[in-house]
């Protein structure tokens, strides 16, 4: 069985959470500007209370945004800082799909849209199909976008045509931002208030470390998708 540590401060949560032999030990904190006196000491927590050593670990995991561009580097620093000291491989994941995995499992729905609020009127955005019992496979890539200019026909979803059941919001920029009509028209669940857990960060690890997808410590970076992705508008023509 698996032993992974995973790490998040990719918003305003902290969180950490250790799987071993199948158990999961976890601390999350919402806790804004707090992330860097906070990290430290839940991956010791968690640890001390799986007895387990660091050095006895199978990877490291760590959400690599987007997110808040301080607690990503403070996240990535602390992984980087753990995984050199241990000899370990690294796991990077998506803020953005952490989020979907949690939509998946609270409702039965077979997409899940993922907002995170970006700050200056914008959002970290992405749209997943569920992909088996609790994965989740992304349609088309992550963006920064302006909420009102986004449009789901750009991602082949007619959102008309879906039922409630079908499609789950996940994550802070719902509650922040007004959305275009291809958004505001979908009757459907919203679970606005959920931030990125690293419990959930968990199962894509898993599953990374099964593919073998490792990286090592020096390889592990933050996304900034804000500095990479040239934004576009999504309007219908």
């Amino acid at each position: 069985m698996s032993k992974i540590l995973a790490i998040d401060s990719s918003t305003e949560a902290c969180s950490v959470a250790l799987m071993d032999e199948g158990k999961v030990y976890n601390r999350f904190q919402l806790a804004p500007r707090k992330h860097a006196e906070l990290l430290l000491p839940m991956v010791d927590e968690v640890l001390k209370e799986a007895e387990i050593e660091l050095v006895e670990l199978d990877a490291i995991a760590c959400c690599v945004g987007p997110g808040a561009f301080t607690g990503l580097r403070i996240a990535v620093s602390v992984a980087q800082g753990l995984a050199f000291a241990s000899n370990l491989p690294c796991i990077a994941v998506s803020s953005l799909e952490i989020l979907a995995i949690s939509g998946f499992k609270q409702c039965q729905a077979e997409f899940c849209i993922s907002a995170i609020d970006a700050r200056m009127q914008e959002v970290y955005f992405a749209v997943f199909e569920r992909d088996g019992d609790f994965g989740a496979k992304i349609i088309g890539k992550e963006g920064v976008y302006k909420p009102m200019e986004i449009d789901l026909e750009h991602w082949k979803i007619d959102s008309k045509s879906l039922s409630s059941s079908e499609i789950v919001l996940i994550g802070s920029g719902w509650s922040e931002y007004e959305f275009n009509d291809s958004i505001n028209r979908l009757s459907c669940t919203s679970l606005n208030n959920q931030f990125p857990d690293a419990k959930e960060l968990l199962l894509i690890a898993e599953t990374s470390l099964k593919s073998n997808k490792l990286l090592k410590p020096e390889q592990l970076q933050p996304i900034y998708i804000r500095n990479n992705v040239a934004k576009k508008k999504l309007v219908k023509k």
